[in-house]
């Protein structure tokens, strides 16, 4: 989409074709099941979160990575969660609070196969859109630790947090107040969309040595 393009809602691109959108890749994960970091894991030999960290380059004005990992600077400034033990949810959280655009977009580092257009025409259909502060996608079945906020959802998610609510789905819903919206790779695509057994491998999550070679092959 050009520069030029306009709809209710839309956050103009600058002219090097960015969007206002603050990227985050979520990285605080323990990798326990793969039994090596994840994080600096190669995948088709790239770290995995230098995979995450490239695509989000591509559309979004700015680009960091939450999770205590002071090791991952080198692949992008790294904000600090505050939280402990409580999921994806304390990245989120990290994020909304060091976020310097309006809009805030979450990925996981350990899907490495979620193409970068994807992610662009996700991020481009939620600024064009009125009504809504908060988005996650779907493919077959939700996969809120891709998750897109406005800002000014912060209060509200971390009220949710300190109320003891751990699953990211619900913690998007409740700090959005229903102004919420699932977006399928079908919404996305239209009738360019993928057959479901290719968009289900794009989100192929590799949490064990099997599930990398599965998705390297």
């Amino acid at each position: 989409m050009s520069s030029e393009a306009q709809g209710p809602g839309f956050r103009v691109q600058d002219p090097g074709g960015l969007l206002a959108v603050h990227g985050f890749v979520l990285a605080g994960g323990k990798s326990s099941r793969m039994g090596t970091d994840k994080a600096t894991l190669k995948f088709c030999g790239r770290p995995m979160v230098g995979i995450a960290v490239e695509k989000l380059r591509g559309f979004c004005m700015e680009v960091g990575i939450a999770g205590n990992r002071e090791d991952l600077a080198r692949f992008a400034p790294v904000v600090h969660e505050e939280r402990v033990e409580v999921g994806p949810g304390a990245g989120v959280e990290a994020g909304l609070k060091a976020a310097t655009q309006e809009w805030v977009l979450f990925v996981p580092m350990d899907v490495p196969l979620v193409p970068e257009e994807l992610l662009r025409r996700w991020a481009e259909a939620v600024l064009r859109m009125d009504g809504i502060v908060a988005s996650h996608l779907n493919c077959g079945r939700e996969q809120p630790t891709f998750c897109i906020l406005r800002r000014d959802c912060l209060p509200r998610f971390s009220a949710a947090l300190d109320a003891g609510e751990r699953r990211l789905g619900m913690l998007l819903r409740m700090a959005s107040e229903g102004s919420h919206r699932v977006h399928g790779v079908e919404d996305l695509y239209g009738e360019d969309a993928p057959d479901l057994e290719t968009s289900r491998r794009w989100f192929l999550n590799v949490n064990t040595p099997q599930e990398l070679a599965e998705a390297e092959g």
